[in-house]
């Protein structure tokens, strides 16, 4: 049995509606071990821009979330006296149900394979990384401290690259990357980062062909996760999420291993009202209403916004940018052993669009703006070091 840690701050997340307009707003209440105040928010609502307030301990550490929060008010120093009607509807929630959590599977199928030796290349990459975890550790101190002692560019994240070793005569250098985090205290491990690419590699080579039904999966996993870093949004269109012969709790599996894998913010996802309704029914039946949830903001962001089409059959996956690339064929998102045609092309946007997004009929949200730079950190002759470099992310090729 575990026994509670007294002097842990607890958090709770809470969604409080304007009374105004009913619109949800998130954030997280702290609670010390010790000394608790009492307070105020004074908020700018998102939807109406009405003023509104929320009660709460601590004001003034509490993290704001959705909130915009113009004042904070301290009951005993400073109490609220102010005429903003205050948030009556509010509900805590533990869910993590918009938590990304996106995962390479190093033991699952290698996408990136030599293209002279056809071998995996992806669990070398990964013993380099391992291997060199400690001189990138070292490296990232410097740049936090560089980043916090001068003003610099906003970065989204942070790349290492390294040389894989190979029986081939190629210089194959993979590319990992992770979210920019500038936290002294954390501890840089292997396991925070991510695998975007490996060079020389053909992936038309590798993933054109006919593959089985649990091969894509991952594969579109791992395109994904490569997404992420080098494009500006993320087209998923297939019209079923499972198929007739799953389980609720199955189809529910599959989808929120997709989910995990994508940034809401950057994803447009079609599929059939049908699907849409499933997971609802899904998420259901394990004791989660969609409808309730929704109201207060809670319902996965991606499945809130998703885009409905009953006349069509394809399914493709792209990752969308100035050069998009096209990942396509005859599989839904389902897990099997059967067998599946695939192909994976790069092109140019406009082609992409014309081709595959405006017979589909659907209109592209404007993609949030991506930082201007990156961090690197490589081996070079004089050893490890670290740069700020131009783009959001580095070429991959």
């Amino acid at each position: 049995m575990s026994i509670p840690n007294i002097f842990e701050t607890k958090r709770k997340n809470y969604s409080a509606k304007c009374p105004h307009c009913g619109d949800p707003h998130h954030y997280t209440e702290l609670q010390f071990p010790a000394v608790n105040d009492r307070g105020t928010w004074v908020i700018k609502c998102n939807a109406c821009s009405e003023h509104f307030a929320i009660g709460l301990k601590n004001p003034v550490e509490s993290p704001t979330g959705t909130c915009k929060v113009l004042e904070r008010y301290d009951d005993e120093e400073n109490p609220y006296a102010g005429l903003a009607e205050y948030a009556v509807e509010k509900a805590v929630y533990k869910l993590a149900i918009n938590d990304e959590d996106p995962i390479f599977d190093y033991s699952a199928h290698p996408i990136y394979c030599c293209p002279e030796t056809d071998e995996g290349l992806e669990k070398a990459a990964l013993a380099e990384l391992t291997a060199a975890i400690g001189d990138i550790r070292q490296q990232w101190g410097i740049i936090q401290n560089n980043y916090l002692a001068r003003r610099m560019p906003d970065v989204d994240h942070l790349v290492v690259s390294i040389k894989v070793p190979c029986s081939c005569a190629q210089n194959h250098m993979a590319t990992f990357y992770c979210p920019l985090q500038i936290n002294p205290n954390a501890s840089l491990e292997e396991d925070d980062f991510l695998l975007a690419n490996i060079s020389g590699v053909d992936l038309d080579d590798v993933l054109s062909g006919i593959h089985s039904k649990s091969y894509l999966m991952v594969a579109l996993d791992k395109l994904i996760v490569r997404w992420r870093l080098c494009k500006d949004q993320v087209l998923i269109a297939a019209p079923f999420v499972g198929h007739q012969w799953k389980s609720k709790s199955q189809k529910l599996e599959i989808w929120e291993r997709l989910l995990k894998q994508l940034d809401a913010r950057r994803t447009v996802f079609l599929t059939r009202s049908a699907t849409w309704s499933g997971y609802k029914s899904a998420l259901q039946e394990t004791g989660l209403d969609h409808d309730v949830l929704a109201n207060y903001g809670l319902e996965n962001q991606i499945v809130a916004t998703g885009n409905k089409k009953q006349d069509f059959h394809a399914k493709v996956y792209i990752g969308i940018g100035d050069q998009c690339e096209v990942f396509s064929g005859s599989a839904n998102l389902v897990d099997g052993p059967s067998m599946e045609n695939a192909t994976f092309a790069v092109s140019p946007r406009n082609k992409v669009i014309k081709k595959y997004v405006d017979p589909l009929k659907l209109s592209l949200p404007d993609a949030p703006d991506r930082a201007n730079h990156h961090l690197m950190i490589h081996l070079t002759d004089d050893g490890w070091i670290g740069t700020l470099q131009d783009g959001p992310a580095p070429e991959l090729t």
